[in-house]
């Protein structure tokens, strides 16, 4: 956790893996206010999922394509009015996010998604030959683009909107990249600008 906050209120992780605990200390490092959210919380920084959905104003769900359904079923009214960043891909189907499933279980939730397009190397190591790689994101709702781009800025990288309500775009985004990633997993995307 991090004593500090700055100005994106808690970020509940849910998740402590490899992409959820990349990303919970990389916000932590940029002075965001970060608490990870376990089914069993045995780690010091970690408390209990109902604790941390209770807590974030981001909720970040980083957490095995198996488990989105059962915690949105547990935690969907608790989600209500809250940003939900889906982190995850539903592997092998051919729709990966769970924009569908967050619609229908926890409807007030604000959904956005991102970091997900990348392997969790990126999270930890975003520069190639110091230039930060870029991040697609999308929002259900463009009041929470700030909130995104902080993120993503808070793990060193350059946000890159898909646009409004576009998660489709950001598993395509995925799946171009996979055949790259054969050639190792610190793989990434710059989009460039005049």
């Amino acid at each position: 956790m991090s004593d500090t906050n700055a100005g994106l209120g808690t970020i509940a992780v849910i998740g402590s893996g490899n992409i959820g605990g990349s990303l919970g200390r990389a916000f932590a490092r940029a002075g965001h206010t970060v608490v990870f959210g376990a089914r069993k919380p045995d780690a010091p920084d970690a408390v209990t999922l109902a604790e941390a959905v209770a807590a974030g104003e981001t909720v970040v769900l980083a957490i095995p394509a198996d488990a989105v359904e059962g915690f949105l079923r547990e935690h969907g009214p608790a989600l209500a009015g809250k940003l939900l960043l889906d982190a995850t891909n539903r592997f092998p189907g051919p729709v990966l996010h769970s924009a569908d499933l967050v619609a229908e279980l926890a409807p007030g939730a604000r959904y956005a998604r991102a970091f997900n397009s990348q392997p969790w190397e990126t999270y930890v190591d975003p520069l190639w030959d110091g230039v930060p790689g870029s991040l697609f994101y999308t929002v259900a709702d463009e009041s929470d683009a700030p909130t995104l781009e902080a993120l993503i800025e808070a793990v060193g990288l350059a946000p890159a909107s898909a646009g409004v309500n576009r998660p489709d775009l950001l598993d395509a985004a995925l799946f171009l990249l996979f055949p790259s990633m054969q050639k190792g997993r610190h793989t990434g995307l710059k989009v460039l600008h005049d």
